[in-house]
């Protein structure tokens, strides 16, 4: 979508205000006209009108006469992941004020162990694509897999799926386990996981066990050098000639990847205390002093919407 400063600003102004407002959850609810939807929300219908004008115009609702709904990007609008995601573009004049998140989505392991059990599953079917895509796409075929922070397991269990016989081993925290066992159980695949229960900075972990250690969306909720730990930590997990994956946002080189990243780490900010977006240089360098040799980038073509500045690294634990 090729889209002017004024533009971007209607569309953040008329989306921020439907959001505020409740339009969008009624627009996820059912279909209505302009009227409709005002006299649901106690709005103005005139005003009305014109959001919905302007949110139909970007394509972000569908339209049959004078009814609106909500298109696939709005659809999800009533999910946990979503409305946050809502609400930590409202906060933004004041993180930009103070400094303050939102919420702090790396505090405490307990603390973050609640509410990534409660948004873990959506997270999964946000990047089901994207975990397809590097799964086939990647060229490795494991038999063993670690999961770090594997959350739902969608990158991890997307590998089991193309390599028979794979087996996966997820690696959270308790209650967030209890999301990646269920998720294997709704792939068939509950016969081919175990798991670890515990803290990734503590929990001890055996020595050259994995073929394969996947690390995805962890890294950014860490300052540099509690994620260079993890990285050496997971390393020395990994069997010699075994590979680590790095799934994070690591999207650049092009005009587009760099603004999906430069809006993510802004993101970022708004929901940690001290997360940061590590570039993929950086963590490259972190695998090569644990013991891999130089690491390679894999491309994720098909990054949209959630996954707009995702990108992975491939790299090879010396034998």
């Amino acid at each position: 979508m090729n889209v002017n400063l004024s533009e971007l600003q209607g569309l953040a102004g008329a989306l921020g205000a439907a959001h505020s407002a409740g339009l969008v959850a009624a627009l996820v609810e059912r279909p209505g006209s302009a009227e409709e939807l005002a006299r649901r929300c106690r709005l103005d219908p005139r005003a009305c009108a014109r959001v919905l004008d302007v949110l139909s115009a970007f394509g972000l609702l569908t339209r049959e006469g004078d009814r609106y709904g909500a298109g696939d990007e709005l659809a999800g609008g009533s999910l946990p992941i979503e409305r946050l995601s809502s609400e930590l573009w409202l906060h933004a004049p004041t993180f930009l004020r103070s400094g303050t998140p939102l919420v702090a989505m790396d505090a405490s392991p307990s603390e973050r162990e609640g509410l990534y059990r409660d948004v873990v599953p959506e997270l999964g079917k946000l990047f089901e694509d994207a975990a397809a895509e590097l799964a086939a796409g990647c060229g490795l075929a494991p038999r063993t897999i670690l999961d770090v922070g594997c959350g739902s397991g969608v990158w991890s269990l997307a590998l089991a799926q193309a390599t028979p016989g794979a087996r996966v081993t997820g690696f959270d925290l308790p209650a967030v386990l209890d999301r990646f066992v269920a998720r294997a159980s709704s792939l068939g695949l509950a016969d081919r996981v175990d798991t670890i229960a515990g803290d990734m900075h503590t929990a001890a972990l055996p020595q050259a066990r994995w073929d394969l250690a996947i690390i995805a969306n962890v890294l950014r909720l860490e300052p540099a050098e509690p994620a260079r730990a993890i990285v050496r930590r997971v390393v020395s997990a990994v069997r010699p000639g075994g590979s680590v994956i790095i799934v994070d946002a690591l999207a650049a080189g092009t005009p587009e990847a760099e603004r999906a990243r430069a809006i993510y780490s802004f993101h970022l900010a708004m929901r940690t205390r001290s997360g940061v977006v590590h570039r993929s240089a950086e963590i490259g360098r972190w695998l090569e002093e644990a013991g891999c040799g130089a690491p390679t980038l894999l491309p994720l073509a098909g990054r949209k919407g959630a996954s707009s500045a995702l990108g992975a690294i491939l790299a090879y634990v010396a034998a």
